[in-house]
């Protein structure tokens, strides 16, 4: 901004300055007069560009002098707010005062527009992650030394490192070789810490990471302290200050999370207490998964009723429980649980790798490995379309690999298979052109990798298939019969008056039940546990049947009975593989 010696800001005619106030020169047929338009003198320091990654806005950085000479505190306000003149008071105090007159404020708001061509010019970016500036790919991260980068203040740990070392990226090989929790554990950690730079080009070819990583355990068993540490590769974190947490609104979260792109963030202590709270805390989680498993916004409308940009999760996050919450079959396919248990941890390997975080070495390397990936892949836009369609070969690859396995899932986890199969691939490959292990040494890893990966996909198809309504319903349904709370007649038997809660017959192979009547105390019970039971009734018998539960010799998913009572229309869910699924066993 333009100042005379006094540093009185430079108003082009007519405007005047007079005792530190804003005058006007007005001319009329009878000669000119100078019209006091404010007591102050306001000018633009900086206009500023906010780009959240999805929009971007204008803002204004204002400075004013007082009539006494006394500077105004340097204020922004949005550029469209300068014309109503109603930040004025809330800013700057009611002592800087606006004349009277009908066209005052066009008047200064013109004046302050004219020490506009010597304000400063500025691109602020409240996102983190991968962007294309002037034909250069930056990762913008809070702490960078050529952008500005400002996160809200409950993100403000996010920053970056100042520079790698080699000795920085041997930390990562001794967290692969001496981890300081069992490696089923802090494998796919690393895995899906170093997966979330990928994420942008894996959104461009289709197959960005849709899901979350749960990491569950009792009280003291660390698990916050762990997500602290993976946290620590983005910024400096502990336990005590990770920068989400289920006390925080769904939308909230969310809306955090479209600003950490491709980086790794974590929502703290899924921990209700009490069945209210639990079923409050569990919508959240629903609404975490759904965002993160979609990767699909909410569309939204101003208040002038145009359209807003969609807000998705654009990185990875990490979900600390004590147990996984009750978010059906569909919210479970969309996670990946690991437990860490009570005396998992080898608490001297993890006071090294914390004090090491707390130095902030972890940061340098993640900035090793961005700046590898951007002189790698990113040098130029050949280089960067062989980089794209190598990640989406690798992501079939890897997910072809895994259904060729022939362990029977749900088919999203094949795709959480691959994403980490690729998170690691990366890492590896990048410690091995480091000089920090051998090609040798990378294969072994990798293969070790991919076989505990699958062990754990084991596991998780069990949790999904244990999710299932169907499921659910059959092991309820065996509860309320063994517990007498359900009627249920053999099927030759006269039933005079019907018994309270008289749900259906049963013979030697068939359950044959009333459909609605089955469906009614199922939900109840499920109510009274205060877990969520959600399927219809209409839609049950289809989920028994496609499940195998019932006998479906007619075509049909339910069948008419004859019964000494009459005939019925029934469902016939088989005795013995009821017992199967109580009992454990899969179909």
């Amino acid at each position: 901004m333009a100042k005379d010696k006094r540093g009185i800001p430079d108003y082009p005619h007519p405007y005047k300055v007079i005792g530190a106030c804003l005058f006007i020169e007005v001319r009329t047929k009878n000669g000119s007069y100078d019209q006091k338009l404010c007591n102050f003198l306001p000018y633009i320091i900086s206009e500023i560009t906010r780009d959240d990654g999805a929009e971007e806005t204008k803002q204004l950085r204002l400075g004013g002098i007082r009539q006494n000479g006394i500077a105004l505190p340097e204020i922004e306000i949005g550029s469209s707010e300068l014309v109503s003149f109603n930040w004025l008071i809330d800013q700057w105090g009611a002592d800087c005062i606006l004349e009277v007159g009908p066209v005052v404020k066009d008047k200064v708001r013109y004046a302050i527009q004219q020490t506009a061509h010597t304000a400063q010019r500025q691109t602020v970016y409240a996102v983190t992650g991968w962007k294309r500036i002037d034909g250069i790919w930056h990762f913008l991260m809070p702490g960078d030394q050529e952008l500005t980068v400002q996160l809200p203040d409950k993100l403000s740990r996010y920053d970056s490192a100042a520079e790698c070392s080699p000795d920085a990226i041997s930390v990562l090989t001794r967290l692969l070789d001496n981890p300081p929790a069992p490696k089923e554990v802090i494998w796919p950690l690393l895995a899906y810490t170093f997966l979330s730079p990928l994420n942008h080009f894996l959104h461009r070819v289709d197959c960005e990471p849709k899901f979350v990583f749960f990491l569950l355990g009792r009280t003291g068993a660390g698990k916050s302290t762990l997500a602290a540490l993976f946290l620590s590769f983005f910024g400096r974190f502990t336990a005590s200050d990770l920068p989400l947490s289920f006390r925080d609104t769904p939308n909230s979260i969310i809306h955090n999370t479209f600003a950490l792109k491709d980086v790794l963030t974590c929502i703290d202590d899924f921990h209700p207490c009490g069945r209210q709270e639990e079923q409050k805390l569990t919508a959240t989680a629903q609404s975490i998964i759904r965002a993160y498993g979609d990767r699909v916004g909410r569309g939204r409308l101003r208040a002038d009723a145009s359209f807003m940009s969609a807000r998705q999760p654009q990185g990875n996050a990490i979900i600390t429980a004590e147990y996984p919450p009750d978010v059906g079959e569909s919210g479970t396919a969309r996670c990946l649980a690991v437990e860490l248990r009570l005396g998992d941890m080898n608490l001297n390997e993890l006071s090294f790798f914390q004090s090491e975080a707390a130095a902030g070495t972890l940061q340098s390397c993640m900035l090793g490995f961005l700046q590898w990936l951007r002189g790698k892949f990113l040098y130029d836009e050949d280089a960067e379309k062989r980089f794209l369609s190598s990640l989406r070969n690798a992501f079939e690859d890897c997910r072809n690999g895994f259904r060729q396995s022939g362990i029977r899932c749900h088919g999203r986890l094949p795709e959480i298979v691959a994403w980490l199969e690729i998170g690691m691939a990366m890492l590896l490959l990048f410690l091995e052109e480091c000089g920090m292990l051998s090609t040798d040494r990378v294969n072994v890893l990798r293969q070790g990798f991919s076989s505990l990966l699958y062990a754990m996909a084991r596991q998780q198809a069990q949790n999904i298939e244990q999710d299932k309504p169907a499921l659910i319903f059959v092991r309820k349904l065996s509860s309320l019969i063994e517990s007498g709370q359900v009627s249920i007649l053999k099927k030759d038997e006269a039933p005079g008056f019907p018994p309270k809660d008289f749900i259906g017959y049963e013979d030697d192979t068939f359950y044959y039940l009333f459909n609605d009547a089955a469906h009614r105390a199922v939900r109840k019970l499920c109510d009274e546990q205060g877990e969520l039971f959600t399927i219809s009734s209409r839609r049950l018998p289809k989920a028994l049947a496609e499940e195998g539960l019932l006998d479906t010799a007619e075509g049909e998913n339910t069948r008419s009975v004859r019964f000494r009572s009459g005939t019925k229309r029934v469902i016939c869910l088989y005795k013995e593989k009821v017992k199967h699924v109580v009992d454990g066993g899969m179909r």
